[in-house]
C-alpha cells in the first residue's frame, strides 16, 4: 500500500512539472511574440520616419542642383540622391500642379505612385510638404524658385525604403507554432485530468485528499499570473516609449524656438554647400531662405562666402569683427564668425548686424580726435590772432602817417585774410556746447538759397532744393552754416563750360535718421581728394584755406551725425549728411 501511494505521489509530481513546463513554454512564446511584433513595429516606424526625412532631403538636394532655371525638361539623378536601400521617383510640376518631367532611381522605382497632378494644401503652395502614401511610400513636395526668388513650380519626390522584414512564416515557425502546441498540450492535459477518475494523491493537513478541481485552479492561477506580469511589463514599456517620444518632441520644439529667438543671423551650411538652416534674422538680413547653395545665399557678401568656403575646406575657425557689405542697396557692418560643427560635416555662421554700433563708435572716435586736436591748436591760434591784430594796427598807423602806399594796403588785406583763417580755425578747434532744439531744414535751406542767390544767378546754375526736408534736433545757426558751405562748394565745383549746371538738395528720411544729399553736375572728385576731403587745411582751391569742410564735419559730428563724399555714376559729386531724428546722450 505504501509503494502505491509513493508511485501516485511521483506521478502527481510529474504532472505538476509538466504543467509548469507547459506554462513556462507558453509564457516564453507569448513574450517572444510580443517582443517580435513590438520590435517590428518600432523598426517599421523608424524606417518610415527615415524614408520621410530622406525624401525631404532628396527633394532639397535636387532643387539645389537644379538651381534657378525656369525651363526644365529633363531631370538627372546622377550622382545618386539616396542610399542603395531606397527607391526614388522624381517629378517636376508646374504652378498649376501638372506633371512635366519624371526620373527614377533604384529597382522597382518605376512602380512608385507618382501623382499626375499635385493637390496642395490651401495657402501652402510655396512651402515644403511631406505626405505618406499607401504602401509605406512618402511624397515630399518642395517649391522651385527662379533667379528672382519667384516660385516657378514644385518638385515631387516619392521614396520607398527597401529593408528586410521578418516574414509571417518565420514568426509562426519560431513563436506561434510552439505557442499553439503548448496550448494544445495544456488543453489535452486539462481535459484528460478532468475526465480521469478521482485518485488519492497526497494527504492534506487534515488528512483529506486534494480534488482534481483544486489542481486545475492552481495551474490556471499560475498561468494567469504569468499573463498579468507580461501585461504589466507591456504597459511599462509602452509608458517608457511614450515618454521618450514626448521628450524628443519637446527637445525638437525647444531647439526650434531657441534658434528662432536668436537675434543674430544663424546659418548652417552642409558639406555639399547647401544651406540647411537659416533662422528668421538670417533670412531678413540676406533676403534668402534655406535650401539654396551658400554662394547664392551670400551672393551680396562675397567675402563672407569665401570665409564659409575656406572653413568647409580646412575646418578652421574664422572671425571678422567689422565686415562691410552692401545688402539690398544698404551698407551694413557685420560681426561675423564661421566655425565647423563638431561631429558634423557642416559649418555654423553667425553674423551680427552692428551697423548702428559701428557708426556710433566712429562718431565717438571722431569727437575724441577733434577735441584733442582742438585743445592743442586753440591756444596757438589765439596767439596768432593777437599778433595779427598788432600787425594790423601798425599797418593802419603806417597808412595814416605816409602817403597812400600799395604795400600798406596789401599788408592790411593779407592781415584780414589771415585773421579770417585764424577765426575759422578757432571755430573749428574751440569746443562748443550745442543746445538742441527743433530745426526746420526746409526753412533753413530757403534762407541759404536766398544768401547764395547772387552767385547762382551770376554763374547760371539751377539750384533745386526739395520742399519735404524734415525737422531735426540741432543748432539752427550751425546747421545753416553746414548747408551754406556744402551748397557753395557744390556751386563752385561746376565748371563754367559744363553742359548741365545743377545743384540738388534732397533728403531720404528713415524711422530713426535722415540723410541730406547735396549733389552737383560737376566733374566729380579724384580718389585722393575724397580721402583727405575733411582734413584741416587740405584744399584744392587757390584762395581756400581748407577749413570749411573740416568745420562742417565737426558740426555734423557734434550733432551725432556722419558725413561722407562720393562720386555719382552719371558724373558729379555727392555729399551725404546723416542726422538722427532724436537726441541721444553721449559722453
Amino acid at each position: 500500500m505504501g509503494s502505491i501511494t509513493l508511485g501516485r505521489r511521483s506521478h502527481q509530481t510529474g504532472r505538476i512539472l509538466t504543467a509548469a513546463l507547459v506554462t513556462l513554454l507558453t509564457g516564453v512564446c507569448l513574450v517572444g511574440l510580443w517582443a517580435t511584433y513590438a520590435l517590428r513595429q518600432a523598426y517599421e516606424q523608424e524606417a518610415e520616419g527615415r524614408a520621410q526625412a530622406e525624401a525631404c532631403l532628396a527633394a532639397r538636394r535636387l532643387v539645389a542642383s537644379i538651381g534657378s532655371a525656369t525651363d526644365i525638361t529633363t531631370l538627372s539623378l546622377s550622382p545618386p540622391l539616396l542610399p542603395p536601400n531606397f527607391s526614388v521617383a522624381v517629378a517636376l510640376y508646374d504652378r498649376s500642379g501638372r506633371r512635366t518631367a519624371t526620373a527614377y532611381d533604384g529597382p522597382a522605382a518605376q512602380t512608385l505612385p507618382l501623382p499626375e497632378r499635385l493637390v496642395l494644401e490651401p495657402g501652402r503652395d510655396d512651402a515644403e510638404q511631406a505626405t505618406r502614401l499607401s504602401g509605406g511610400e512618402w511624397l515630399a513636395v518642395v517649391p522651385v524658385h527662379a533667379a528672382t526668388n519667384t516660385p516657378v513650380g514644385m518638385l515631387g519626390v516619392v521614396v520607398r525604403h527597401r529593408t528586410f522584414r521578418l516574414s509571417a512564416m518565420v514568426i509562426r515557425l519560431a513563436y506561434e507554432l510552439p505557442f499553439w502546441l503548448a496550448v494544445a498540450a495544456a488543453a489535452f492535459w486539462l481535459v484528460r485530468y478532468a475526465t480521469a477518475p478521482s485518485r488519492t494523491l497526497t494527504g492534506t493537513a487534515d488528512g483529506r485528499a486534494p480534488t482534481p478541481t483544486a489542481s486545475v485552479e492552481a495551474v490556471m492561477a499560475g498561468y494567469q499570473a504569468v499573463i498579468d506580469r507580461l501585461q504589466s511589463a507591456g504597459r511599462e514599456l509602452e509608458r517608457l516609449r511614450s515618454a521618450a517620444e514626448t521628450r524628443v518632441v519637446e527637445q525638437a520644439q525647444f531647439s526650434d524656438r531657441l534658434v528662432a529667438s536668436i537675434p543674430d543671423a544663424l546659418i548652417v551650411t552642409a558639406a555639399d554647400g547647401t544651406v540647411v538652416l537659416a533662422n528668421l534674422a538670417a533670412q531678413q538680413l540676406f533676403g534668402r531662405s534655406s535650401g539654396s547653395d551658400y554662394r547664392t545665399f551670400f551672393a551680396e557678401a562675397p567675402e563672407l562666402a569665401a570665409m564659409v568656403a575656406n572653413s568647409l575646406a580646412d575646418g578652421s575657425v574664422r572671425r571678422k569683427a567689422e565686415l562691410e557689405v552692401v545688402l539690398a542697396g544698404h551698407r551694413r557692418t557685420l560681426d561675423v564668425s564661421v566655425s565647423p560643427i563638431p561631429g558634423a560635416a557642416s559649418v555654423l555662421c553667425l553674423a551680427a548686424n552692428i551697423t548702428e554700433l559701428a557708426a556710433l563708435r566712429a562718431t565717438m572716435q571722431a569727437k575724441e580726435t577733434l577735441t584733442s586736436v582742438g585743445e592743442l591748436a586753440a591756444g596757438i591760434a589765439h596767439e596768432f590772432k593777437n599778433s595779427l591784430a598788432t600787425i594790423d594796427g601798425y599797418a593802419r598807423l603806417l597808412a595814416q602817417d605816409a602817403a597812400p602806399s600799395p604795400a600798406a594796403t596789401a599788408l592790411r588785406a593779407e592781415v584780414r585774410r589771415l585773421t579770417q583763417v585764424v577765426t575759422d580755425f578757432l571755430t573749428f578747434a574751440r569746443p562748443k556746447r550745442i543746445i538742441f532744439a527743433p530745426v526746420n531744414l526746409a526753412e533753413t535751406a530757403s534762407e541759404v538759397a536766398a544768401t547764395l542767390e547772387d552767385i547762382v544767378v551770376q554763374r547760371g546754375i539751377t539750384l533745386d532744393i526739395a520742399r519735404d526736408l524734415p525737422t531735426v534736433p540741432g543748432d539752427a545757426a550751425l546747421l545753416r552754416q553746414v548747408l551754406e558751405n556744402l551748397l557753395r562748394n557744390a556751386i563752385e565745383a561746376i565748371p563754367d563750360d559744363a553742359p548741365i549746371k545743377r545743384v540738388v538738395l534732397r533728403a531720404e528720411t528713415g524711422p530713426t535718421e535722415t540723410t541730406l544729399l547735396v549733389e552737383d553736375s560737376g566733374s566729380g572728385l579724384p580718389p585722393e581728394v575724397i580721402q583727405n576731403l575733411f582734413v584741416p587745411f587740405f584744399t584744392t582751391k587757390q584762395q581756400g584755406h581748407g577749413l570749411g569742410l573740416a568745420i562742417v564735419r565737426k558740426i555734423v559730428v557734434g550733432h551725432n551725425g556722419r558725413i561722407a563724399a562720393s562720386n555719382l555714376p552719371q558724373g558729379g559729386a555727392q555729399f551725404r549728411v546723416v542726422l538722427p531724428l532724436r537726441v541721444f546722450a553721449t559722453t
